[in-house]
């Protein structure tokens, strides 16, 4: 190994942004990735990487050899605190220094969702390794959020997700990663575990309208239903322990149990990404992150992906709602 700093999920969400800002900075790092075509897709973006297997141990000794400090991120279904778990326990022995684990907000063993109580686990388990630690715990990324749901946006003029009028301070990846290599490549945030949300707590209703002028056509948010999301996502692959997350977090939104704000980012010297500017530079190709999920390319999700547009505007006809603007 060649690098001291080891990022993990370098091509999802917070780590690819992680890692493109560090190439920006010249900052040496390399990539854990358990393929060649992770590996090739890294090595054209000039980014070099090491194979490591989260379900392997022995892969991620060898692709920690070296590395004194480490950003940990893994897909949050099934085997998260298994894989999870087994990346501090590999890097214990690789003698690695500093591990910045991105977790999730309301993180806890006792939390609402598998998807929390899972984070609330791994957090204990890197806490008890006495490996020096920092923590994130960042709200609803408002790149996955739009990005799940922008095909139909961009082609029917509807958001639709089961959040009522509620709201939540969602985040910009890109502010999570400025936090995450703040964490990496400064002092002073060892043993610190940072809740991070955005500095305003916005509905979908304000969601559809600062999409809308990012656009230059219409959006209309429509309140969903619970059934109707959780058959999309079953017709798309989405594990269980995702799915049963996003519904419950919807329905937290529903019912205003997450619209806490935290100043997390401002007292750490950044200010946070609006989400109309979020929205201005989505369109412009500037956000980097998104959803890094990909569906499977099967007849049911091309018949779904065709026939939605279609339906998602005659539900907006029939609906009554009226169109942002």
């Amino acid at each position: 190994m060649s690098h001291s700093l080891l990022l993990t999920g370098a091509t999802g969400n917070t780590g690819q942004v992680i890692a493109e800002e560090l190439k920006r900075r010249l900052i040496p790092f390399a990539a854990m990735v358990h393929s060649e075509r992770r590996k090739a897709q890294l090595a054209a973006a000039g980014i070099e990487s090491v194979m490591g297997d989260f379900d392997n141990p022995e892969s991620m000794e060898r692709a920690l050899e070296g590395v004194e400090k480490a950003y940990l991120v893994c897909t949050p279904d099934e085997k998260l605190v298994q894989r999870e778990t087994a990346f501090i326990n590999a890097a214990k022995k690789a003698g690695v220094q500093l591990i910045v684990k991105c977790s999730a907000l309301l993180a806890g063993p006792t939390a609402e969702t598998q998807n929390l109580r899972s984070h609330g686990v791994v957090e204990e388990a890197l806490i008890k390794s006495g490996i020096a630690y920092t923590i994130l715990r960042p709200t609803g990324y408002m790149q996955t959020f739009t990005l799940f749901g922008w095909d139909m946006i961009q082609k029917a003029g509807v958001i639709s997700m089961p959040a009522g009028d509620g709201r939540m301070a969602m985040v910009d990846v890109r502010d999570v990663a400025t936090v995450a290599i703040k964490a990496l490549t400064e002092p002073g945030h060892t043993g610190k575990a940072y809740d991070i949300t955005g500095a305003e707590a916005f509905n979908l209703y304000e969601m559809a309208s600062d999409l809308q002028k990012a656009l230059g056509h219409s959006v209309t948010y429509l309140p969903g239903n619970e059934q109707q999301l959780t058959m999309v996502m079953r017709v798309l692959g989405v594990p269980p322990t995702p799915s049963e997350h996003v519904i419950k977090i919807f329905r937290m939104q529903r019912e205003h149990r997450i619209e806490m704000i935290h100043t997390t980012l401002q007292e750490l010297g950044i200010t946070p990404i609006t989400y109309a500017q979020f929205a201005r530079d989505l369109v412009a190709g500037r956000t980097g992150g998104g959803n890094s999920f990909q569906p499977p390319d099967t007849f049911m999700v091309r018949l779904m992906n065709a026939m939605m547009p279609t339906m998602m505007k005659m539900q907006l006809a029939f609906s009554g709602a009226k169109k942002t603007g």
